[in-house]
């Protein structure tokens, strides 16, 4: 072989083996740029919708929880006492082991710090938060007594002596003493305004009724004792201003059964449930709540018959002789106001766990809208609560034991 031809193969190798030319790689550089981006934007709308879609269903999820807890409590607003309207507006004293739990000596911790230390007893009030939550208080007791108050008679209050059956009054011989049954006593004074009223605890010493057969009507009768003695170590005694004023007792059920609670909206979107007894700590039964506003569905005969059963109006917390002070004032004729309060509208606004990416936000919350405008509800939202998404849900929860007309 020549030197000439193996110069010129070896120069074809050599330009064979050259690869890419700059221009080629600049090519290649910019497809790859343009793939990365779309990749990029693929994956970033992918997780927008998986996060949207994720928010709204802790949403969903969150208003569910919130909802179940809230008509449980509020339907049984009532139950037990419903039957004495001389109930309504009493001054609630409790004191266990010696400590006062109401009035409260102390102030309420938040989302309750706008509630007074002193309450009266109501089925249901809402506490006006203005922009913000509205805080919902509930009382109803846990017994088979039928909403109705027994009359008794006491010589120093540490024990009832009662005319009638103790219905549904069945301590058990294996609970503890602080296990066994509340009762609310309240003075029946009906010329006058509402007084005080307390709630103590039946001992474990107590006789429940014992259902016998009687050969001669041939049926079983119950046989009671008429003395209630009282465990006036853990709840204390009944006041003489109550046991002098033709006083009744409502069982309120089993100690750990009835609810007096409130509900409200911390600052952590957290519904929390409070016990005004103090039975247990606060606690947190919903999250992801933005905003809980209430109305009273009032059976007054505004627009209807009055004590039908069914709401007339409905009317708003902040409005005069419906603010939550108007309710607490003690009054003779407040009385009969707290008779008409039929049920609860609620509305609740839940907020995504996460900001979300939309091109409408939100930027307001309107709530009530079919009613009178100054009864209606608006928020505007600032620019950090727009970047979440909300839903709202409104129903009406009604107060089925305020169903009953009240015995006087």
């Amino acid at each position: 072989m020549s030197p000439k031809q193996c110069c010129s193969e070896t120069m074809g190798r050599r330009q064979r083996q050259a690869g890419l030319s700059i221009v080629e790689m600049m090519v290649g550089m910019v497809v790859g740029l343009v793939a990365s981006l779309v990749i990029m934007q693929s994956f970033s709308s992918s997780e927008t919708y998986r996060r949207n879609i994720s928010g709204t269903g802790d949403a969903l999820q969150s208003a569910a929880i919130a909802a179940q807890r809230l008509d449980m409590l509020i339907q049984e607003a009532g139950s037990g006492l419903a039957r004495g309207s001389w109930v309504w507006g009493c001054r609630l004293l409790v004191t266990e082991s010696g400590n006062v739990v109401l009035p409260s000596p102390t102030g309420y911790p938040s989302p309750f710090s706008s509630v007074p230390q002193t309450l009266r007893a109501v089925p249901a009030a809402i506490v006006n938060g203005g922009s913000g939550s509205d805080v919902i208080m509930v009382m109803a007791g846990d017994s088979a007594a039928g909403n109705q108050g027994l009359s008794f008679s006491s010589a120093t209050g540490d024990s009832l002596v009662v005319q009638t059956p103790t219905i549904g009054m069945i301590p058990k011989s294996s609970a503890a003493a602080l296990a066994y049954d509340l009762i609310l006593t309240v003075p029946r004074k009906l010329a006058e305004d509402p007084g005080d009223c307390r709630v103590v605890q039946a001992a474990k010493t107590m006789t429940a009724p014992v259902l016998t057969t009687d050969a001669s009507l041939g049926l079983k009768v119950a046989t009671f004792a008429k003395l209630v003695p009282l465990n006036t170590t853990t709840y204390g005694t009944v006041d003489s201003a109550i046991y002098t004023k033709s006083p009744a007792a409502f069982h309120l059920g089993l100690r750990d059964n009835p609810n007096f609670a409130m509900l409200g909206v911390s600052s952590d979107s957290e519904l929390v449930q409070y016990d005004l007894l103090k039975r247990i700590d606060p606690q947190i039964v919903g999250e992801n709540i933005f905003l809980i506003k209430a109305r009273y569905g009032l059976d007054n005969g505004v627009g209807g018959d009055i004590n039908d059963n069914a709401v007339d109006e409905w009317v708003s917390p902040s409005e005069s002789g419906w603010t939550f002070a108007d309710l607490m004032d003690g009054k003779r004729a407040t009385q009969q106001r707290i008779g008409y309060i039929k049920a609860l509208r609620i509305a609740m606004v839940v907020r995504s766990s996460q900001p979300i990416t939309t091109p409408a936000p939100m930027t307001s919350i309107e709530l009530f809208q079919d009613l009178a405008s100054s009864r209606r509800f608006s928020r505007t939202l600032t620019t950090e609560e727009q970047r979440y998404q909300y839903q709202t849900y409104e129903w009406v929860i009604p107060l089925r034991s305020m169903r009953t007309p009240p015995n006087i």
